[in-house]
């Protein structure tokens, strides 16, 4: 009985303080507010503030009045709310040149990843809706190592991306890996379409976005038809430049950007450190912490030198690079 007791005792104690050393490393969830994609100079142009301010209150004003609403909710389940480019007639092609931000045309591989397909899991059969989308869920856990950290800042930057691009009606085209609800490693495989959700809030049902489907859900790589078919519209907007993100740096963003370096110059294509992830799975927790600074956050200048420097992932290519800050801010003339 006193054995018995005592093996309680140090069990519990186990316990308390597996907690408290969990508690002592878990970082705080991340504030989950819109934040522009990009740092407006201290000394702009008073417009160009309002501009962004304008634009961050209707993405707000939306996520709060109309992705709420059970009824929009259970709509984002049923199908994507912007067009395939499949769906896009050539002749229709040109018209999307208005929305190039500054001549270029954002490609974005595999959205959010790490949080839909990055570990299997188990099959989600519940039909409950839940009343936020799963990256938004998964910003409001607590963060337990510097490559977790880093993870949770590389979807939040993405999701802000987006959501502020498609307000602001700049081109992005997205490459969303084919067949994904069938994909073994589709973690809610078999339940609510929790991706397809999050392409339709953090994309506002904007007419400047567009998707298609790489060759497999694993590879970023484009069916010869959709390649073509990219290409001739990227030629029809006139796109000066091809600005590339997603994830993961390394891999299904590579395939995407061996496929289009044989067609443009060194000049049109470049990968954008803001808006790339790089998968868990190629970095060592001091390489994740080394681009993080004090507070947690990405460190943009350093994130850019090692992709330059191929020192996180294990790329065989040494990406061009444009980082968002080069890029005229939205709305800029």
């Amino acid at each position: 009985m006193r054995s018995a007791a005592l093996h309680m005792r140090v069990a519990a104690w186990t316990l308390l303080l597996a907690a408290a050393l969990a508690a002592g490393c878990a970082g705080r969830p991340l504030p989950v507010a819109i934040q522009p994609p990009f740092d407006l100079p201290k000394d702009s142009p008073e417009a160009e503030k309002q501009h962004v301010q304008a634009v961050i209150a209707q993405i707000e004003d939306r996520n709060r009045e109309v992705e709420t609403d059970p009824q929009w909710i259970a709509k984002a389940y049923d199908d994507f709310m912007i067009k395939s480019l499949q769906d896009v007639a050539e002749s229709d092609y040109g018209r999307y040149g208005q929305y190039l931000d500054h001549g270029g045309v954002y490609i974005i591989v595999h959205p959010a990843y790490y949080t839909f397909f990055h570990e299997s899991g188990a099959s989600n059969d519940s039909l409950a809706l839940p009343s936020r989308n799963a990256v938004d869920l998964l910003l409001r856990e607590p963060a337990y190592s510097s490559k977790t950290r880093l993870q949770f800042q590389q979807e939040k930057m993405l999701r802000d991306f987006l959501e502020y691009m498609s307000t602001d009606r700049k081109l992005v085209i997205l490459v969303l890996p084919r067949d994904y609800r069938r994909y073994a490693g589709y973690k809610f495989k078999g339940g609510n379409d929790e991706f397809m959700r999050y392409i339709n809030e953090v994309t506002n049902g904007s007419d400047s976005v567009l998707y298609l489907y790489s060759k497999r859900p694993n590879r970023g790589t484009l069916g010869e038809k959709d390649r073509r078919r990219l290409l001739k519209f990227l030629y029809s907007v006139k796109a000066k430049e091809i600005l590339l993100g997603g994830g993961y740096i390394g891999r299904c963003l590579e395939d995407l950007y061996k496929d289009l370096e044989q067609y443009y110059s060194d000049d049109k294509l470049f990968v954008v450190p803001e808006i790339t992830s790089i998968s868990p799975s190629d970095m060592s927790s001091g390489a994740a912490a080394d681009v993080l600074d004090a507070d947690g956050m990405v460190d943009v200048g350093k994130l850019t030198r090692s992709i330059q420097s191929n020192t996180l992932g294990y790329q065989d290519i040494t990406p061009r690079i444009r980082n968002l800050r080069a890029v005229p801010p939205a709305g800029a003339k």
